[in-house]
């Protein structure tokens, strides 16, 4: 008796036969043939049918056997990138036809936002000074939420063809002023128009912002009660009124631009996620800044620059109120590979200093102040896509990683073959988004869509250990004896100065310096209230891999050899030293795709803000700006 379903069995091995049939019978040979029929006796070949590949499929699966062509600014301190719509492809080379060029996400397209300052105005050295602590502030907030700040000057507003005709209208100083500023932002284009004193005060993915980032302006826009603290607007609107505000009969009574301009012109937007500090803001919120500042004008206008400043750091720490995480996936021996990240970590969690503590920004009446709930620093086995949580995290060379592991730097291909797992680092990482069934592949994809994506790249900071200085692998002071007297001390983390200014830039906010030791407890060896929380329903054999012992003196100066030792490998030119660090890499493609990734994505942003520097460094000079910038080329 047959099987069950013999028939369908029988059909479907017939219709397979019949399409293998239609697909292999040609009359003529063809090149694209599957079977090389030359390498068989005529007797033979003459019955070998040849499988013609159609032009369709074959284009499909076929790679470009071209590298990509260089692009501007791809490269920096030993990382090259190509910028690509395929960054998400598990690895780079496929697409770059390059091991050591990375595929990375198309920079997104900064819109400007511009503001004005008077360089010809006079006024002390102190107060230019003061003058130019403020616009460093404001374009480093504006950087750090996606857009391009640009200073105008009086070279800008000279450039417009109606700026002749200011002084003939015989309108007041402080009018004539205001249209100086809109000149010179009708000459630069479409964009936003901000007062140095208006902050954007909400995460980066606020719905506000991500509208502004878009650039499109259907209408002429200005925001309610924020006065002249935030325009938009394209470059016709902007021109069609100003022609009709200079051409109005009433223009010497009027005393702003906004007065001067029909308001059918105007939309009006609710400014939710803007703060401005203008004089009549600062009376009625801060009346104690505003004394200072009529008694002390530098003296309070300073204050007012930190506690705008502490503003945006309350902001940034009020939306991750679940607080930071510093990824120790594998905790064994790593305790000063990440010691950088904690340190970052509990600065970004100082409460920021300022004339009022406990003040909320204008847009945010109910805040919650630093100094009621201070943010918390925990450490991670694994990534946790949790909007609410900050990540922080240092992704370690294979090699670097193998020489931790077994604590010697004496290590063999053979021993990387038979002893060591592959990507050991990458699995952890993602062992909870993606468990224990997942290859290497779809886990490097995972990690590349945390550290670069729009919504990631917000919420997370990864690194590579070649970024920090060797310095900063260093081991801790010797313990001091405790006393129940012992004063509040400051502690400064050993960051250099000009990397710290970079890390600000991708904050938007001055990161504290120093940090504010109260005895709770004392290194190297951290106390019970200082060791990471363990997650609620951890299993067992979690829980002991995720509290690890921490390092003795000993064990942390072990730590900082090895570190040291395999940067040099790392950095070394050394036919014999590059064939181990390659067999590490070759062992461990999905841990070594992530640290190429991330050391690229982090070049690529530095070069992108010194890039940005030296074009707006024109301010200083007078230049004047127009088509001849980015936006214009």
């Amino acid at each position: 008796m047959a099987p069950r379903h013999f028939t369908r069995y029988l059909v479907v091995g017939a219709v397979f036969l019949f399409v293998i049939i239609i697909f292999s019978s040609s009359s003529t040979t063809s090149r694209a043939g599957v079977i090389d029929v030359l390498q068989y006796p005529e007797a033979i070949r003459d019955k070998i049918p040849t499988i013609t590949v159609p032009n369709s499929l074959r284009w499909s699966f076929q790679s470009s056997p071209h590298k990509p062509p260089d692009q501007r600014n791809s490269t920096h301190d030993g990382s090259s990138w190509y910028s690509d719509w395929k960054w998400l492809n598990p690895f780079s080379s496929s697409v770059t036809l390059d091991q050591d060029r990375i595929v990375l996400p198309p920079l997104h397209e900064r819109p400007p936002i511009y503001t004005f300052y008077d360089a010809s105005a006079k006024a002390d050295q102190e107060t230019k000074k003061i003058d130019k602590e403020f616009l460093l502030s404001w374009r480093r907030a504006w950087w750090a939420h996606g857009f391009r700040p640009v200073v105008l000057t009086d070279a800008e507003a000279m450039s417009h063809p109606l700026y002749q005709t200011l002084h003939a209208k015989g309108m007041p100083a402080t009018l004539e002023q205001d249209f100086r500023e809109w000149l010179a932002w009708a000459h630069m284009g479409t964009g936003l128009f901000a007062s140095r004193y208006c902050l954007p005060m909400a995460p980066y993915d606020d719905a506000l912002l991500s509208h502004l980032r878009r650039g499109q302006f259907s209408h002429l826009t200005k925001f309610q009660g924020l006065g002249s603290g935030l325009f938009a607007g394209e470059k016709s609107q902007i021109e069609d009124a100003l022609k009709s505000a200079l051409n109005s009969v009433k223009l010497s009574a009027f005393k702003t631009i906004t007065d001067a301009i029909d308001s059918d012109r105007f939309k009006t937007e609710q400014p939710t996620s803007l703060a401005h500090y203008d004089p009549k803001t600062v009376a009625s919120k801060y009346p104690v800044l505003a004394e200072l500042i009529a008694k002390e004008p530098n003296k309070g206008r300073c204050s007012l620059l930190k506690l705008m400043q502490a503003h945006l750091h309350m902001t940034w720490q009020n939306t991750f109120s679940t607080g930071i995480v510093v990824l120790q996936p594998l905790a064994a021996h790593t305790f000063t590979l990440v010691k950088p990240s904690m340190d970052l970590a509990r600065l970004l969690a100082e409460c920021p200093s300022s004339i009022l503590q406990s003040a909320c920004p204008p847009n945010r009446p109910k805040c919650t102040p630093c100094t009621g709930s201070k943010l918390t620093v925990n450490t991670a086995s694994a990534f946790r896509n949790t909007s609410s949580l900050f990540t922080i995290a240092v992704v370690p060379h294979p090699y670097t990683m193998i020489t931790l592991t077994n604590l010697t730097t004496d290590i063999s291909v053979a021993h990387i073959r038979r002893n060591t797992d592959r990507d050991p680092w990458i699995t952890a990482v993602t062992r909870d988004i993606l468990g224990d069934a997942r290859g290497g592949p779809s886990r490097v994809v995972s990690l590349k869509d945390a550290a670069a994506s729009e919504y990631g790249s917000s919420r997370s900071l990864w690194f590579t250990t070649e970024h920090f200085p060797a310095s900063f692998y260093s081991p801790p002071p010797p313990p001091k004896s405790p006393t129940n007297d012992r004063p509040v001390e400051e502690k400064t983390a050993p960051f250099p100065e000009d990397w710290l200014e970079h890390i600000d830039w991708h904050f938007g906010f001055r990161i504290p310096r120093t940090t504010i030791s109260h005895g709770e407890s004392l290194p190297p060896v951290p106390g019970p209230e200082r060791w990471a929380k363990i997650p609620a329903g951890l299993p067992a054999e979690r829980k002991k891999a995720h509290e690890p012992d921490p390092p003795t003196e000993e064990a942390a100066a072990i730590e900082v050899e090895l570190l040291r030792q395999a940067r040099e490998t790392i950095n070394s030119k050394e036919e014999v030293v590059l064939k181990i660090r390659e067999v590490a890499e070759a062992w461990n493609l999905a841990d070594t795709e992530a640290w190429k990734f991330v050391k690229s994505f982090r070049a690529r942003q530095v070069v992108e803000r010194l890039k940005f520097e030296e074009e707006e460094s024109a301010f200083e000079t007078g230049a004047a700006r127009g088509n001849s910038r980015w936006w214009g080329s």
